[in-house]
């Protein structure tokens, strides 16, 4: 077992049974946006939290994890969950295969985010969708540590790993281009925070006066962005 492989199983022994769903957040908001079909695939599907909640959609909803124990979770939830570590191995399905694909703070993990991106070109049926989330270096608490402390920004609250294991940092025009650069059209960008963040007075002020393009790239802590393979198939660059 590899090392960055082994230490997700240290992570995952270590979580509770339950993973909770944080309002206006990317599992609750993306659980919300998908449109159903007959299959979806998780990419990083954890313990299944996520897949659960849109099973009701799907005919069946698949998950891949590089950690057995999430695995193990996810199946006991009822999703169709396969252990593949995404650095060396590619999806174990067959192309145009999804209605969905779904990659949930992810990208930030990979060794190489464009290769995890083609398979899922690969993977998601001509006219299918897709939403990639991670979180948004651009926000501002994030751009504050930098420049007031000299420290770069903590991107997780999971400290088992050091920064929850990410190895990479993306605002959404990062994300947007290596989506196009796979041949994937860009639908939509959203910026996600809590719901109780958006209800303060200070941030409603602060959407009114500097608009919904700097809410999104600033204030935002996760970056969101739908997309979608083109009907007509567009062959990877």
């Amino acid at each position: 077992m590899e090392v960055k492989q082994k230490a997700y199983e240290v992570l995952w022994s270590r979580k509770g049974k339950e993973t909770r769903i944080h309002k206006g957040l990317r599992r609750d908001v993306t659980a919300r946006l998908v449109g159903g079909g007959e299959r979806l695939l998780d990419v990083g599907c954890g313990d299944g939290t996520f897949a659960v909640l849109v099973k009701d959609k799907y005919r069946k909803v698949y998950g891949v994890d590089i950690s057995a124990e999430a695995v193990e979770r996810a199946k006991g939830r009822g999703i169709e969950a396969v252990q593949v570590n995404l650095n060396s191995e590619t999806l174990p399905f067959e192309a145009d295969y999804f209605d969905t694909v779904t990659c949930l703070d992810v990208i930030e993990h990979v060794f190489d985010p464009r290769i995890l991106i083609r398979e899922i070109y690969r993977v998601l049926r001509p006219a299918g969708e897709g939403f990639i989330s991670t979180p948004n270096i651009r926000f501002l608490r994030f751009l504050q540590s930098i420049i007031l402390t000299g420290r770069f920004p903590k991107t997780s609250g999971d400290s088992t790993l050091y920064d929850g294991g990410h190895i990479h940092f993306f605002t959404f025009k990062d994300v947007e281009l290596l989506l196009q650069e796979a041949g994937l059209r860009v639908l939509a960008k959203r910026g996600l925070t809590s719901e109780k963040a958006r209800k303060q007075f200070k941030w409603r002020l602060l959407r009114a006066v500097l608009g919904q393009t700097f809410e999104r790239e600033f204030m935002c802590v996760e970056a969101l962005v739908q997309f979608q393979k083109p009907a007509g198939g567009v062959e990877v660059r």
